[in-house]
């Protein structure tokens, strides 16, 4: 239910972590390379965590229990999002 042990994978561009019962987005700020992170199929409820991922293009958080959509406005702190799905 947790996102543990990622700190070592300094260089990691592409992360899938879909269906793994994860409930909060955590453990990405040593991931500054990341440019593709889905977490689809979980139960995450609030988009946080995610500052330290500037190069971040794609961003797949669908079938989660993200209630509000303005929690999207968290998302401005990444410039290089091109597509975010829901």
């Amino acid at each position: 239910k947790r996102m543990v042990n990622l700190e070592p994978l300094v260089n990691l561009q592409w992360l899938d972590l879909s269906f793994n019962r994860i409930e909060r987005i955590e453990g990405l700020d040593r991931l500054t390379k990341l440019t593709d992170l889905s977490l689809c199929n979980n139960q995450i409820t609030k988009i946080e965590n995610l500052r330290d991922c500037k190069k971040l293009k794609i961003l797949s958080l669908g079938n989660n229990k993200i209630a509000q959509l303005d929690q999207v406005k968290v998302l401005r702190e990444l410039p290089n999002l091109q597509v975010l799905n829901l």
